[in-house]
């Protein structure tokens, strides 16, 4: 049983990962932690999540947490993950960082982490995702032959990064596979609840080509970090993808 810890517990990410360990035997939750200013610490991460208690409070601290951790799963924001990234490091513990917003500097920071601990960087940890690039790398010599590629996501209202982490990988990904492709354009939309939606859009005059994404449910995202942290759990140190995963 994988000992998991989150950093970022209070989020909604941080919430669908608490049940997802949950309901999944291969794992066990032994804490999660959130900023000090944050008005859960010291609540039950089970009813955190709205779900039994599970006798385990919300530190303020990385470092009251388990000695015990075989994975550290971090879905916070930027400034706050780079905690998790020192924190990680200092104690060599396999790290699935999984949040964005990050600058180039925050970038060099998690490329030297790297170096010490396992570290899976994900923008996006769904299957789905991982297939989506599969799909470009078969197909990209073909991209070339449409007029206008652009890329539509959409997530909900209170997401703070726009455009998402997801859609500026996707652009970069896909640029580096196009021939005299520099920048696709984005478009961002924020509404309601949306657990997320990437659209890459291929258009020539009257034809229109769609690959589309659609998360139905935060539980994904969950699932694919849980698949990422038991795969991180026995490799060497490196910085990873979670295309490597399904390579």
């Amino acid at each position: 049983m994988l000992k998991v810890a989150i950093s970022g517990s209070t989020g909604r990410m941080g919430k669908a990962l608490i049940k997802a360990i949950g309901q999944n035997e291969d794992f066990e939750l032994v804490g999660g932690v959130a900023g000090q200013e944050n008005k859960n610490i010291g609540k039950d991460l089970g009813e955190i999540a709205e779900v039994e208690k599970i006798g385990i409070p919300l530190s303020s601290n990385l470092y009251d947490l388990s000695e015990e951790i075989g994975v550290l799963i971090d879905f916070s924001e930027a400034k706050f993950s780079l905690k998790a990234v020192e924190y990680s490091k200092n104690l060599h513990i396999p790290l699935v960082l999984a949040t964005t917003g990050y600058e180039d500097e925050d970038l060099n920071i998690i490329r030297k982490a790297s170096q010490f601990i396992p570290l899976l960087q994900a923008s996006n940890t769904s299957l789905g995702i991982a297939f989506l690039k599969k799909i470009i790398d078969l197909t990209s010599d073909s991209f070339s032959y449409f007029d206008n590629l652009e890329i539509l996501e959409t997530h909900h209202q209170d997401k703070k990064d726009s455009p998402s982490g997801t859609a500026l990988d996707l652009a970069n990904f896909l640029s580096e596979r196009i021939k005299g492709k520099d920048s696709i354009a984005i478009e961002s939309q924020r509404t309601g609840d949306t657990a997320g939606e990437h659209k890459i859009i291929l258009s020539k005059e009257a034809e229109r080509i769609e690959l589309t994404h659609k998360a139905l449910d935060r539980s994904i995202y969950a699932k694919g970090a849980l698949a990422g942290a038991k795969w991180l759990n026995s490799k060497p140190n490196g910085l990873y993808s979670m295309s490597d995963i399904y390579s």
